[in-house]
C-alpha cells in the first residue's frame, strides 16, 4: 500500500487521529509521518504558559519591598525565583513562605485551593440511602429463599419507599 500523503513510498505506519469524536485513519510512510506530526503539533497547547513573576512589589508608601526573587524559604532555603521558574516548591513550608506570590498562580492552574482527590463527591445522605437499599435487597433475597413471605412483603415495601426517595433525590441533583 502506498503512502496516503506522498503517494510514492510504501506505507509502513498506520496513524489514527481522533478529532471531535471522529477517527481519521492514515497509512503513511515514515517520512510523511514525521512531517504530519510536526504539522499536527503546531497549534496545540496542552498546558498554560509559564506564569510570569512580578519583579518588585511596592508598599503603600511607594517604597520598594524586598525583590520577590530574593525571598528564601526559612526551612529549605529555596528561592522564590526558582519556585516561579520551575513551578516546583522545595518543601511544604514554601507554600506558607511564598503564599502571597504563588497563590494567584495556583488559582490559575487549579480549580480550587483545596485538593479534592479523584473520588467523586457524593452526598453522604444519598450514599447511605443507596447502601441501605442494597442491604435490604440482599435481605429480601435471603427471606424469599427461607420462604418467609410476610417479612419479604415488608422488605419489598421498604425497598419501594427507598427507591422513590433515591429517585427524587437524584432528580434534584
Amino acid at each position: 500500500m502506498l503512502c496516503e500523503k506522498c503517494h510514492k513510498n510504501l506505507a509502513s505506519v498506520r496513524y489514527a487521529e481522533v478529532v471531535d469524536g471522529k477517527v481519521k485513519d492514515l497509512s503513511l510512510c515514515p517520512e510523511c509521518l514525521v512531517k504530519h506530526q510536526a504539522e499536527a503539533g503546531a497549534g496545540f497547547e496542552l498546558a498554560k504558559p509559564d506564569p510570569v513573576p512580578v519583579r518588585a512589589r511596592v508598599s503603600p508608601k511607594g517604597k520598594s519591598v524586598q525583590e520577590p526573587a530574593l525571598e528564601r524559604c526559612k526551612t529549605c532555603g529555596h528561592v522564590l525565583a526558582n519556585v516561579l521558574a520551575s513551578g516546583k516548591v522545595g518543601c511544604s513550608a514554601c507554600y506558607e513562605t511564598f503564599a502571597e506570590q504563588i497563590e494567584p498562580l495556583i488559582r490559575g492552574m487549579h480549580a480550587g485551593m483545596r485538593h479534592r482527590g479523584k473520588a467523586p463527591h457524593v452526598d453522604d445522605a444519598l450514599a447511605r440511602v443507596r447502601a441501605d437499599l442494597q442491604a435490604k435487597r440482599a435481605l429480601l433475597r435471603s427471606t424469599l429463599r427461607a420462604e418467609n413471605y410476610e417479612e419479604a412483603a415488608h422488605l419489598r415495601d421498604e425497598i419501594r419507599i427507598l427507591e422513590k426517595e433515591l429517585g427524587s433525590t437524584e432528580r434534584d441533583n
